[in-house]
């Protein structure tokens, strides 16, 4: 009976036997079809959306910024009327720029986020469910004109991080942070 350890031949060393092993090489390269998809499945640049959002944002804070003159009324009676159709006016347009920022906030693709963005974006939810729900109890015009105004100033602040989001994910950044470094 022959014994393991009494060969014939010769024992070589394992890095020399490796050596003298012949190259398996594949049937054909990989790397252009590689190339290809990831060409393919580039998208386009993000920065001129986030820029058109700032945009848009500037855009609306605009009229804030613009003030008309008041001219005063000699009675009551003449600022009572002009008074309630201004009111009425200024809450009209607190409605309309309130739906046009939802509709900013919300056509947004709901990509992946971090879990800061997600924190802060469900704590402006939190708020603006609780403002929805005090503006659907009170029927109060007087009442109703400032909450309208927390509204638009909540999806302000909504359009602002998710703009920002959006920026810094095209720069190939994060929300976190940038959290960190305004911190």
């Amino acid at each position: 009976m022959a014994n393991d350890t009494d060969t014939d031949t010769q024992t070589m060393p394992l890095g020399l036997a490796l050596a003298q092993l012949p190259l398996d090489a594949p049937d054909r390269d990989a790397w252009p079809m590689l190339a290809a998809r990831l060409q393919a499945s580039k998208r386009a640049p993000r920065w001129p959306l986030a820029l058109a959002a700032s945009l848009l944002l500037g855009l609306l804070f605009l009229p804030k910024m613009a003030s008309s003159p008041t001219t005063p009324a000699t009675t009551a009676a003449t600022q009572a009327a002009p008074a309630a159709a201004a009111q009425q006016a200024q809450l009209a347009a607190l409605m309309s720029e309130s739906e046009r920022l939802e509709r900013l906030v919300y056509a947004a693709d709901e990509g992946a986020s971090s879990a800061t963005a997600a924190a802060i974006s469900a704590a402006y939810e939190d708020q603006l469910h609780s403002l929805d729900a005090e503006l659907a109890t009170n029927r109060d015009p007087a009442r109703a004109l400032p909450l309208w105004q927390q509204r638009v100033e909540l999806l302000r602040g909504v359009a602002a991080v998710e703009t920002s989001r959006h920026y810094l994910a095209s720069q190939g950044g994060s929300f976190d942070v940038a959290l960190v470094a305004a911190y």
